[in-house]
């Protein structure tokens, strides 16, 4: 409408106000309120400036690809357009099994860091039954060396018998020097782990004497534990099932989109935006002053209504995607029967180095009385000028040895019992530590449970035959096979290890030069 040589000039704007929600079901709810304002020079118009725009509700739900709540909560909302779909793990189903994986985790560490205190803790009450050996022995190479050099000026003994006691001292001495060393060290190690601070002006000193009583557990219920409580499986497992979810939502885009739409809008127009009457200035008779009172007013409305439906040839990322999760999940159930083997054998090693440790205490402790024995025996003798000072000395060395390897398999055994709970997974519950959310539900449990003795109580396959055979072989059934005889049968069945004697504690000022003040402690055999 512009004449020859004219210039159109408009001045436009738009508001726009959306408000959406997504239901559980994938269905979308949206409504929206538009304004746009157009102003120009064009004489064909019916107001020099219009306002026009409209109030729209519409509701989207699909059908068929990525419909359910299922679907939903796996991979969280789907939009109007499969496009650009490259992963089924944004819903919050998933973002949960993440919470949970992340918490086993963290029990997992926390466990670990349990059993590195605990270790600790024994490595420190063996420094100081170590610390405690060495200087009994050095107090007896004291006395020995101080006998000899008064015997030495008596003329009962040789100059090389005296410098054989001083060089023994000595050596003993160092010893028990580099035993306070190693106490300290392990002492700040402690400190360390339980973030203490490296000096206060105390020193740690562990209560709790280990223990001496035999521990049986059963290797059935022990294997039933330990698949049911082991964090890693539990996370192996809340993984797979997370994949499990997430095959299902791949699978159902790999369906065809087939959506229903409807929708309501009421429209408007007006010369003004508000107006306080309906008379506008090109005097219709519609009263289009206002152009919301077009719009309260309902009488230019439109509404739709019916299917939409869209399918990509192919489908080759949604067949990809589902590949790639199925490769995932087969990986991911490989690893977790992986992981029970490798827990069932980590558990075997924790019984076998249980009952290794309880033999060793028991051999050990029969060695220290025999030690000791010996020691009494050989200064007796030497008393008598039967033997040398040599012998003497050697059986010296002999019980401060034996004292200290039967410490370290008693303490090696108490911690072996801490190895063999943290292998089954109860260390923390061992210890009263509790996580807020570090259990499953309770048929969670039932069916791990189910599953290890599924594991534990596998089909017996008669016609299997085992090469080389078993060592308790029946008579009977393979005659003239020789069989390995019970060590019972054999050897004496060691004595019971009886309490530990009281520590010695050391010196104050870590000085060793008054160590000839240190008495023997009684020996409780």
């Amino acid at each position: 409408g512009l004449a020859q040589g004219d210039t159109l000039t408009e001045d436009a704007a738009a508001f726009t106000s959306p408000l959406a929600k997504t239901m559980a079901d994938g269905g979308q709810f949206a409504v929206s309120h538009n304004w746009n304002y157009s102003s120009n020079n064009a004489p064909a118009r019916l107001f020099p400036s219009v306002y026009t725009g409209f109030l729209r509700a519409e509701y989207r739900r699909p059908l068929w690809a990525a419909s359910g709540l299922d679907f939903t909560r796996i991979n969280g909302p789907i939009g109007q357009s499969l496009t650009g779909v490259t992963g089924v793990s944004q819903g919050v189903v998933i973002a949960r099994i993440n919470t949970d994986i992340s918490i086993a985790d963290f029990e997992l560490t926390v466990a670990g860091l349990v059993k590195e205190i605990e270790d600790a803790y024994w490595d420190l009450a063996l420094a100081y039954r170590t610390y405690d050996a060495e200087m009994v022995a050095l107090t007896s190479a004291l006395r020995t060396l101080r006998e000899t050099e008064a015997k030495l000026i008596t003329g009962f003994v040789s100059a090389s018998d005296e410098a054989q006691a001083r060089d023994n001292y000595f050596d003993t001495r160092s010893r028990t020097e580099n035993a306070l060393a190693d106490l300290y060290a392990l002492e700040a190690r402690l400190r360390r782990l339980l973030s203490l601070p490296v000096n206060d002006g105390h020193v740690i000193r562990p209560v709790d004497e280990p223990a001496v009583a035999e521990f049986q557990p059963d290797w059935r219920i022990s294997l039933a534990q330990a698949l049911t409580n082991r964090p890693e499986l539990r996370r192996q497992k809340w993984s797979i099932k997370s994949l499990e979810l997430q095959l299902q939502a791949a699978r159902s885009l790999a369906q065809p989109r087939l959506d229903f739409i409807s929708g309501y809008q009421v429209n408007a127009f007006g010369d003004h935006l508000l107006g306080q009457n309906d008379n506008d200035a090109a005097g219709t008779a519609q009263g289009l002053n206002s152009a919301y009172e077009t719009l309260t007013q309902g009488n230019q409305t439109s509404w739709d209504l019916g299917l939409q439906f869209s399918m990509p040839f192919g489908f080759r990322l949604a067949l990809a995607q589902i590949r790639n999760v199925e490769l995932r999940l087969a990986k991911a159930r490989a690893a977790l029967n992986a992981q029970e083997l490798e827990i069932s054998h980590e558990l075997a090693a924790a019984f076998q180095q249980l009952d290794r440790f309880y033999l060793t205490a028991q051999t050990n402790f029969n060695r220290r009385r025999a030690a000791a024995e010996r020691v009494a025996a050989a200064e007796a003798e030497y008393e008598l000028e039967r033997i040398t000072l040599d012998i003497v000395l050697r059986a010296q060395i002999s019980l401060s040895q034996a004292e200290i390897a039967y410490y370290r398999s008693l303490i090696e055994y108490n911690k072996s019992v801490a190895e063999l709970y943290y292998r089954m997974g109860r260390l923390l519950e061992l210890n009263e530590i509790e996580l807020a959310e570090n259990a499953w539900t309770p048929q969670a449990y039932i069916d791990a449970l189910r599953r290890a003795w599924e594991r534990t109580n596998a089909i017996p396959a008669p016609h299997l035959k085992t090469r080389p055979l078993e060592f308790e072989a029946d008579l009977d059934a393979h005659p003239g096979e020789l069989l390995l005889p019970d060590a019972r049968d054999v050897f004496e069945e060691p004595a019971p290890a009886p309490e530990s004697p009281p520590f010695v504690p050391p010196p104050p000022n870590g000085d060793l030069r008054d160590a000839g003040q240190v008495s023997l402690p009684a020996d409780p055999s």
